[in-house]
């Protein structure tokens, strides 16, 4: 990779002086929030899911909703859930979900 003069400039303005400081304003990866074209086991996917149904107890949020790119109903569950989580989970509203997908009991379950 080639710095032009131009670049010393900016990296002024962004008071970096080093290769160090420069590193450390970069992100560390890069992930890729595409929606997943099929579900793929014990890998993450991400997806827009409709809420169904949500319950809760011991300190678990579980849910039950519809994929309609899939056309497959999804669970979900959040362990140790805040209430920020228990405020987005509501029934009818579109969720999308960035998570490992695994498959349990005949359904495909995103966990947390």
């Amino acid at each position: 990779m080639k710095i032009k003069e131009s670049d010393f400039e900016f990296f002024k303005k962004l008071k970096i002086r080093s290769a160090i400081d420069l590193a450390l304003l970069l992100p560390k990866k890069i992930e890729n929030l595409n929606p997943s074209k099929n579900p793929k086991e014990n890998e993450i996917c991400t997806q827009k899911i409709t809420i169904k149904s949500v319950s809760s107890r011991k300190n678990q949020l579980f849910g039950l909703g519809f994929c309609e790119e899939w056309q497959e109903n999804i669970s979900f569950v959040f362990f140790h859930p805040r209430a920020w989580h228990f405020g987005i989970c509501k029934v009818g509203k579109e969720l999308i979900f960035n998570a490992k997908l695994s498959h349990f009991n005949h359904t495909w379950q995103f966990n947390n």
